[in-house]
């Protein structure tokens, strides 16, 4: 039979012991979560862009709840949205344009005031596209309207981006350009016919990124977007 300070000193020697397989266990998990991340970045198809949007996670995703509520009001998707306040502002409510536009998507002071206009908004000011909600809501409202001038192209969607950046009269005259070359108007041939340098990237880097949402399936509040890579 042991004595007490043999029991004392086996059970103390046993510490070390359970140390170790805490320490291992820990290592382990640490371990394959950063290998199931990596693996997630590899396979994406932008793996900069998730690398970002890992390390600022609260930016990218803090307002996903409110375009999904007002995108849906608007019966635009949600990630189409999302794509435009990604491009437009990188989610920055606060961002001002070389031009004066304001917010998450970047609308123009003239562009507020047409909206509050025809809605009958009382005494809008400016720096009221500040703030996301109102914002988001003027920049929908403009999408929307823009998706429904081209609603009788089988893709609306270049085409209202191009307007959304450049305006409804340039989109008119790419249409013409581009039905000369080829009566068979479709999105790509319209795409081609942009003159526009900044247009053209601008519409191209909305689609891409438009494309990169709809591969991570339906928008959520939460938007577990990395595991659903």
């Amino acid at each position: 039979m042991l004595s007490k300070p043999e029991r004392s000193q086996n059970r103390f020697a046993r510490i070390p012991a359970v140390a170790k397989f805490l320490f291992r266990l820990a290592l382990i998990i640490v371990l394959s979560a950063f290998a199931a991340v990596s693996y997630l970045i590899v396979r994406s198809k932008d793996p900069l862009y998730v690398v970002r949007e890992i390390k600022d996670w609260g930016d990218y995703h803090r307002f996903d709840a409110l375009i999904t509520k007002v995108a849906t009001e608007h019966k635009l998707d949600p990630r189409l949205v999302k794509a435009v306040v990604w491009r437009e502002s990188r989610f920055q409510s606060d961002m001002v344009g070389k031009n004066g536009e304001r917010g998450l998507m970047q609308i123009s002071p003239i562009a507020a005031r047409e909206w509050a206009t025809v809605n009958a908004i009382l005494n809008f000011e400016p720096d009221q596209l500040f703030d996301p909600k109102i914002n988001l809501e003027i920049g929908s409202w403009y999408l929307g309207k823009a998706m429904q001038h081209w609603n009788s192209q089988e893709d609306a969607v270049p085409f209202a981006l191009a307007e959304y950046n450049a305006g409804h009269s340039r989109v008119d005259r790419w249409v013409r350009v581009a039905s000369q070359k080829n009566p068979q108007l479709s999105a790509q041939i319209f795409e081609d016919s942009i003159d526009f340098p900044s247009t053209a990237h601008y519409v191209r880097t909305i689609l891409a990124r438009y494309d990169f949402y709809k591969q991570r399936g339906p928008m959520t509040s939460e938007n577990d977007a990395v595991m659903a890579e």
